[in-house]
């Protein structure tokens, strides 16, 4: 292995134990990383199970483990960047000789390993509670799921440069973003539906998470043969927007670097 993969994979597993080490040393936020996602699963849960709509809950259940990688996307991945900055870190990023997409792919692993005790609890108590039916068709649905989490995570890996750049307000967009991503998106029930306008579903398509809800609930819960084609189309699109928000997420922090060695605004830090 050359010196430079050596480095690359170095730099991307210890910010993947760092990652993951600070999310589980921390009770507080273990507490609202499981506690969110599970009280929001078992509100939708007891709500279709009220209303007879008891083969529904397993969308809530499902809806309540991508909720865990969402909230983990916009919090610790599009955020990280500029919190770096605030703390001075992302100077000795930018300083020293680790790859920057290194940094990121180590991110993206340390949070999906940190937020996996959150979507395995959601997963085991909505099944131990509610009992939903299953009709899995497991090798398409891990890789729906693998590939959803790729698309989210680059999705994060995009936003974390444009964080950087607009600073506090970033954290004002999160709290304006997550809310309607999940209505949206359809997390807890269908999008594509024939009562959701086209416009919605339109604008909906935009974000990974809706495409890859709408895979899941196909390969998990309706496992109809006629769907086989329509599954494999919207892997295809989750895959190329993963490539695309990688492209776009390495070249716009490649200016945002050359921008902030020219200008040093990489050090100027907004409190």
């Amino acid at each position: 292995m050359n010196l430079r993969a050596n480095l690359w994979l170095k730099t991307a597993y210890a910010r993947a134990w760092v990652r993951t080490m600070s999310m589980y040393g921390e009770p507080l936020w273990v507490i609202v990383t499981v506690g969110f996602p599970l009280f929001s699963m078992m509100g939708m849960s007891l709500l279709y199970s009220s209303a007879g709509a008891t083969a529904r809950i397993g969308f809530a259940i499902l809806g309540g483990i991508m909720l865990s990688f969402w909230g983990n996307v916009l919090w610790s991945m599009a955020s990280q960047f500029n919190w770096d900055k605030q703390a001075g870190l992302f100077e000795i990023y930018i300083t020293s000789p680790a790859p920057i997409s290194a940094i990121l792919v180590g991110m993206s692993l340390g949070g999906i390993l940190g937020t996996a005790p959150s979507a395995v609890m959601v997963a085991v108590v909505g099944w131990l509670v509610f009992h939903p039916p299953i009709n899995p068709a497991w090798p398409t649905a891990i890789a729906t799921f693998v590939i959803t989490l790729a698309s989210l995570y680059a999705l994060g890996m995009t936003l974390s440069s444009l964080y950087l750049v607009y600073g506090r307000e970033a954290e004002s967009f999160n709290e304006a973003l997550q809310e309607p991503v999940q209505l949206l998106s359809g997390v807890y029930f269908p999008v594509y539906s024939p009562v959701i306008p086209l416009a919605v579903q339109a604008v909906a398509s935009v974000i990974p998470l809706t495409i890859g809800m709408d895979a899941l609930r196909r390969t998990l819960f309706l496992n109809n043969p006629a769907d086989v084609n329509l599954v494999y189309t919207e892997l295809l699109v989750l895959g190329i927007m993963a490539a695309i928000l990688l492209v776009v997420s390495s070249k716009s922090l490649k200016a945002l670097e050359e921008r902030g060695r020219r200008v040093g605004s990489i050090a100027v830090r907004m409190r």
